[in-house]
C-alpha cells in the first residue's frame, strides 16, 4: 500500500490559486476571444494579483509577514521592468510572491502585463 503525503502548504496555496483561475475561465465565456482574453485578464487581476497589489495597483495589502508589494503607479518601477521581467517575475515568483508557473497562459501573462502598464503615470492613456 502507498503512503500519500499531505501537500506541502506551497502545493495547498497553489491549489487554491488553480480555483481562483479555473473560475476566471468559466466565468468569462461571453464575447469574442479578445473580450474573453480582457475579462479573465480584470478578473485575475482582481482576485489574484489584487490581493497583495491591491484593485487600484497600490500595493500595501499584503499578507502581515510579506515584503510590502510593489506600487505599479510608480514610474521608477515602470521604467526598470521590461515586459519579459514582468512575465518571468509572474511565472517564477519573487520574493514572497509565488510564482504560478504554467498556470496562466501567454495570453493571459500578456494581458496581465498590459494591466501593469496601465497603472505607469508616464503613460500614453488612450
Amino acid at each position: 500500500m502507498v503512503e500519500r503525503q499531505s501537500p506541502s502548504p506551497s502545493d495547498a496555496w497553489r491549489h487554491s490559486w488553480l480555483l481562483v483561475l479555473l473560475g476566471a475561465a468559466t466565468a468569462c465565456q461571453r464575447g469574442t476571444a479578445a473580450e474573453q482574453a480582457a475579462q479573465r485578464t480584470e478578473h485575475t487581476f482582481r482576485t489574484v494579483c489584487g490581493r497583495c497589489h491591491g484593485a487600484d495597483g497600490k500595493g500595501g495589502v499584503a499578507p502581515e509577514g510579506a515584503n510590502p508589494p510593489r506600487d505599479f503607479h510608480d514610474a521608477a518601477f515602470q521604467a526598470t521592468r521590461t515586459d519579459a521581467q514582468l512575465i518571468q517575475a509572474i511565472r517564477l515568483g519573487k520574493g514572497a510572491m509565488p510564482g504560478y508557473g504554467n498556470l496562466l497562459s501567454d495570453v493571459d501573462l500578456e494581458g496581465l502585463v498590459r494591466k501593469i502598464r496601465s497603472f505607469d503615470p508616464g503613460a500614453k492613456k488612450p
